[in-house]
């Protein structure tokens, strides 16, 4: 049998026609569809193998291989003529003082696919000199028809039994598996000759025998007693060791920012070309204002120039930092610029001059060379002069803010008797131009956060101030951004974002100036840290590991880190973890940045980081930040070198594979797939690159491209090809903004994400999404028997392709229902979307994307309930919200293996349980329970189906479904009357149904759990009472039902159902469960009419009760304490008062026989360990409570002590079991 019926496979072969190839062949690959296509045929008629690999998704194959069994196989004619070679002896006896020649030169690849001890040497003799031999005919194994075991043949020139390991696609190659090798072919075919003599003429060939799994197990195991040669250290083996996820190391120093280069990389050429610049800028400073036009225009050019050549690593000596200061101070002079003879180089030398003052800010001692020469507030004063330019202001307002991530600049800015602060405060004032207030207030902001920050010094951290921050950090690149072209108006096509000039990089060196890192440490383990606080902390790291800038601040400051990393327990499941390795995933990516830069690479650092691909939390980490920032560019880069191409090939797959970060294939796919071409590793997601290689399908005005793709994979969606991955992928970042940095208070609508939704509605792209979820929940129709082949990478991808699809289905419903309003009747998205959620719920593992998934299925079925009123006449029956809920009770009971996804996908989209605690005041309480009378409406009009399927579910045994399904009861009881009551009639008729009902303990514990909800109690006392005005005709069958508890709890010996039976009776029974709240004016008998059974049932109960009590010696200690308790609650009122008297009068002698057999457990409590002392005192309890009134409101009536004494049979003169009860 073959399963699944439709997948997939691939065949590749081991050809030994090429003795040289490093991986296997393909063969091609096959769309298998069962009783269709079932047969590959290949290109090549006849191929030599001893190999065959399948690759594919399938459970379970069938394999017929058609071919002829040769005895031997010769390599083609043009290969060279095997030279003359030693024979390779192959002894009877064990051997001792022999060894072939080809085991010594084969010994170490055997030795590294067993991972064995390393052998003692032994004693080899010299074998003769010849030259190397050559391809020959490989020696086919045979089986001997001998009685005997047969004789094991040498494989590879290597001992008997030598294991054969399978070769695999290409791997890295440590990984890599020992091929065939000519001198082996050589040795094999000539020990042929010898065996062949010894075999009878007339020898037939035979099968191979079908061994056990025992001896398959024991077949590969080398002899013993040979001996094997190894120079291979253990300790330099590829071994794969759990990460210490507390091994974080500090930076390079000169690896401070990622797109920085070390000096080492800097051309000596440059540096002396700004070093003459300098010196020449420096003369002409000196002698400015004497010099000529021409000299004059030459500093201009020469600044210019000079604003190319600096960075952060161009390294001055003191003397060199004291030349750049005066001609940062001449480029800012305005009286020196107004001496430029031409017009035009007057305002050249202005702004080369704040360029020059910008370039300055990127040096390591640029923030001491502006304060020298007071360049922040010489800049600004530029904008505050008249007749000059926007574009000019602009300029020094960036120069400034490029100036402002150095502290020492913004402590200047803050200072009293500088005033650059109120300075800026009083240019924004005045400022007319909308441009230049938001390069203004984008200025301003950044001063507020350090002050926040001083603040947080002198008054601790905070929940605002953290929140604050996190909110700032998120946002930064839109709230404090300067860019260059853009008018800030709030609805625009596309909102400029500068990489090079990325505001938060401002934050992260505000935060090293105040050591927030350690201010957070001191909060998390902090016994005053409120809850609030410790969890907006939690997210605030979150909110920095999220960006590349974060991770490098964080691992900036290790023994701090390491320390918050133990505070959020990292070795558990949790934030903590994911925190830990995405750091260790950084620090290997900065590592082999720093190292790939000075030419020293680490073949540990690639190991640990390919290492990362063994483990869930590794690989989830990887596919989360490789592909942000530049880290990407660190592995592509060294694609070229040959012992660690592999290793990054493969973590470069895997990240093409799996993570939603599809933008860095943008600029990417055109030189990976360059070197896919020699890289055997990348040729995997060829077909992903090939995707997203042309610039047509990364335009916003037209996705039709995509869209046709995504419509000719619809019917091989479960293949998970790359072409429709990438597709949707491409989509899904057109459509949404790829970084969520917009404030919601200030927001900024980039017009082009709306029009990629426009676009793809009008490319008919909702049919197309909405057919790949068809057809993928058409292929795992039953997807738990599909568990364990969606465990690991195939639940990743699976999970990787859903999550756009559901999330662009979503935004466009959501755009059509807001367009069309009622009418929008599109019920197509419903049924795929069904079985899409039964699906994610099979995906083990993976419980935050499950979950992610879950909640915007959930989101995407609620759309429909706001298109209400579909006809216009007011008919619920036919609006798109009933078909709907229609839908969902159709899958939920349509297989058993929907039951609970759709018990959970119902529970989530119900509203919840209204409690008294969570019950929103004024206006939102009526909108609330507007909301709740809706949701019950429309379900009436699915009464029918919603009927069927709660009945169908109240007979399960399943604990998991019942639980699920108590909670569903609970919040459908809780929308209103009619619902409560189609709820209590399905659980009466479970209990109806339910023969004999002692045997039936689940339904018992249903009817107990949901009995304890307020509404479903009212709505059970309302059905079961025979005198109710709310019943029907049909629910005169409901009152017999107390009957049959207390006959079930008469004739069971079963503790348990008792036990749950006596629950119910003492829920139904207890006055404070009820509807109405306490403080409310309807009178206290009003209250008890919804909260106390009517007296037929009463009655009833309380018989049971006194039966209990009269048997007592046949029933438990604990069944005899529920007993006193449900009567206990009884007698708090009036009303139950007189019933429990009339019941015991009714049956004379119960009380006095239950006494007696309390007065015989406490004779026998000192015989025994049976305490007593609870039932003693709950004995006395309810003997009191029928004499003694008490204060209580709720009670005026009492029993006189005769009274009493009748019912409890005293007489004088005798000796009463109550005299034994102190």
């Amino acid at each position: 049998a073959t399963n699944p019926s439709q997948f997939e496979i691939e065949f590749f072969v081991n050809d030994l026609s090429k003795p040289g190839a490093s991986t296997f062949e393909s063969l091609g690959g096959l769309e298998y569809k069962q009783n269709v296509n079932i047969q590959l045929e290949c290109e090549r008629s006849q191929i030599p193998t001893d190999g065959l690999v399948l690759r594919g998704w399938y459970t379970t194959i069938t394999l017929a291989v058609y071919g002829t069994l040769t005895k031997s196989i010769t390599n083609p004619p043009e290969t060279v003529p095997p030279a003359p070679t030693t024979p390779v002896p192959i002894p009877v006896e064990p051997p001792t003082t022999t060894e072939p020649q080809a085991t010594e030169t084969l010994q170490n690849d055997w030795y590294f696919e067993n991972n064995q001890p390393p052998p003692q040497p032994t004693s080899v003799p010299e074998p003769s000199t010849s030259p190397p031999p050559a391809a020959q005919p490989i020696q086919t194994i045979e089986i001997s028809q001998k009685a005997d075991p047969p004789e094991p043949q040498t494989w590879e020139g290597s001992p008997k039994s030598l294991p054969k390991t399978p070769k695999k696609p290409a791997s890295p190659p440590p990984e890599s598996l020992v091929s065939l090798s000519p001198e082996s072919i050589s040795a094999e075919e000539e020990e042929e000759p010898e065996r062949e003599t010894d075999e009878p003429s007339n020898a037939v060939e035979p099968f191979e025998p079908i061994l056990s799994d025992e001896e398959l197990m024991t077949d590969d195991l080398p002899t013993p007693s040979i001996e094997f040669i190894s120079d291979i250290n253990p300790d330099e083996l590829h071994v794969i060791e759990p990460p210490d996820l507390l091994d974080i190391r500090p930076l390079p120093s000169d690896n401070l920012t990622w797109d920085s280069t070390p000096v080492s990389s800097q051309g000596a050429s440059e540096s002396e070309k700004i070093l003459e610049i300098l010196t020449l800028l420096s003369k002409s400073v000196t002698n400015f204002v004497t010099a000529s036009g021409q000299e004059k225009e030459n500093f201009v050019h020469n600044c210019e120039s000079l604003c190319a050549y600096l960075s952060s690593h161009t390294s001055f000596d003191s003397e060199d930092l004291e030349n750049l200061s005066d001609i940062v101070n001449a480029g800012l002079e305005m009286e020196l610029a107004k001496s430029q003879p031409q017009p035009a180089y007057k305002v050249r030398h202005v702004k080369v001059g704040v360029r020059l003052a910008e370039a300055t800010c990127g040096l390591n001692k640029g923030a001491e060379v502006l304060l020298k020469v007071n360049a922040p507030r010489k800049l600004l004063t530029l904008c505050t002069k008249e007749n000059v330019a926007l574009p000019v202001k602009l300029a020094a307002i960036r120069a400034v803010d490029a100036a402002l991530i150095s502290p020492k600049i913004v402590e200047d800015f803050l200072r009293p008797e500088d005033n650059l602060y109120k300075l800026t405060l009083m240019m924004l004032d005045e400022a007319k131009l909308a441009r230049l207030k938001y390069a203004l207030t984008s200025l301003i902001r950044k001063i507020h956060v350090y002050e926040l920050l001083n603040s947080v010094e002198t008054l601790g951290l905070r929940e605002m101030s953290v929140s604050e921050l996190m909110h700032a950090y998120t946002c930064a690149p839109t709230l404090m951004a300067q860019p260059r072209r853009q008018l800030p108006a709030s609805m625009q096509m596309e909102f400029e974002r500068e990489a090079t000039r990325n505001p938060q990089n401002h934050l992260i060196s505000y935060f090293k100036h105040h050591k927030l890192i350690k201010k957070l440490l001191m909060a998390l383990v902090s016994a005053e840290s409120s809850e609030k606080l410790i969890r907006a902390i939690r997210r605030f790291l979150v909110c920095l590991t999220d960006t590349p800038e974060g991770l490098l601040y964080l691992l900036s400051e290790p023994e701090a880190t390491k320390a918050v990393l133990k505070a959020l327990r990292y070795n558990k499941s949790g934030i903590g973890s994911n925190i830990a390795w995405n750091l260790q995933v950084a620090q290997c990516l900065a590592q082999l940045n720093h190292q790939k830069a000075t030419g020293d690479l680490d073949w540990e650092v690639m190991k640990k980081l390919h290492s990362f691909l063994v483990y869930p939390e590794g690989l989830k980490a990887l596919i989360s930040v490789v592909p942000t920032g530049n880290f990407i560019d660190v592995l592509i880069s060294l694609l070229r070198n040959r012992d660690f191409s592999d290793f990054a090939a493969e973590i470069i797959a895997t990240t093409i594979k799996y993570s939603s970060h599809v933008e860095v294939l943008q600029n990417r796919a055109s030189k990976l797939i360059e070197i896919s071409r020699e890289q055997p590793i990348l040729r995997d997601v060829t077909s992903y690159l090939n995707t997203a290689l042309p610039a047509i399908h990364w335009r916003y005005n037209d996705v039709t491209s995509l869209v046709s793709i995504i419509e000719k994979s619809t019917e091989k969606a479960s293949a998970l090809s790359g072409e429709l991955v990438t597709s949707i992928r491409i989509l899904y970042y057109l459509t949404f903004p790829p970084s969520n940095d917009v404030d919601p208070m200030e927001p900024y609508i980039e017009l082009k994400h709306r029009n990629v939704l426009t676009q793809l509605f009008a490319a008919n792209g909702l049919t197309a999404l909405v057919g790949i979820m068809s057809s993928l929940a058409n292929f795992y129709q039953q997807p738990t028997l599909h568990r364990a082949t969606l465990t690991g990478k195939r639940g990743l991808a699976l999970i990787s392709l859903l999550t756009p699809t559901i999330k662009l289905i979503r935004a466009l419903l959501e755009r059509l229902v807001k367009c069309m309003a009622t009418d929008f009747k599109d019920l197509t998205p419903v049924v795929p979307l069904l079985g899409i959620y039964s699906l994610v719920d099979a995906i083990p593992g993976n419980k935050k994307a499950v979950k992610l998934l879950h909640d915007e299925i959930a989101e995407t079925l609620l759309l429909f309930t706001r298109a209400v009123d579909s006809d216009g006449a007011g008919n619920v029956a036919k609006s798109l919200w009933t078909q709907m809920l229609g839908e969902v009770l159709k899958m939920i009971s349509a297989r058993a293996c929907n039951f609970l996804p759709g018990l959970k996908l119902f529970a989530r989209i119900l509203p919840s349980i209204l409690y008294r605690e969570n019950t929103p005041e004024g206006e939102n309480t009526t909108r609330a329970l507007g909301l709740r009378k809706l949701w019950s409406a429309h379900l009436q009009a699915q009464a029918s189906n919603l009927t069927e399927t709660l009945r169908l579910l109240c007979a399960s045994w399943n604990e998991a479904v019942l639980t699920l399904l108590s909670t569903v009861c609970k919040q459908l009881s809780d929308l209103a009357a009619p619902t409560a009551l189609l709820v209590g009639r399905c659980l009466l008729d479970r209990i109806l149904t339910a023969s004999p009902l002692e045997n039936n303990l689940p339904t018992l514990a249903l009817l107990n759990d949901l009995t304890l909800h307020p509404p479903v109690k009212a709505t059970l006392l309302t059905l079961m009472s025979p005198t109710s005005r709310a019943q029907v005709k049909s629910d005169q069958k409901y009152p017999p039902v107390v009957e049959m508890l207390c006959a079930c709890l008469k004739n069971t010996n079963d503790i348990d159902v008792q036990t749950e039976i006596l629950e119910i009776f003492h829920t139904l029974c207890d006055d404070n469960l009820c509807l109405l709240e306490e403080n409310t004016s309807e009178p206290f008998e009003i209250r008890l009419t919804h909260s106390v059974p009517s007296k037929e049932p009463l009655i009833s109960i309380l018989t049971a009760l006194i039966d209990i009590l009269n048997n007592a010696e046949k029933n438990s200690k604990m069944i005899l304490e529920m007993t006193l308790r449900i009567l206990l609650s009884l007698t708090k009122h009036n009303y139950g008062l007189y019933h429990v008297k009339s019941c015991l009068e009714n049956n004379p002698g119960a009380l006095k026989s239950f006494l007696g057999h309390v007065a015989i457990l406490i004779e026998k409590e000192g015989e025994s360990d049976n305490n007593v002392d609870n039932l003693m005192m709950l004995t006395v309890s309810f003997l009191e409570s029928l004499v003694v009134c008490g204060k209580s409101d709720k009670r005026s009536l009492y029993l006189r002590l005769p009274q009493l004494a009748s019912l409890i049979m005293w007489e004088k003169g005798e000796h009463h079991p109550l005299e034994k009860i102190r």
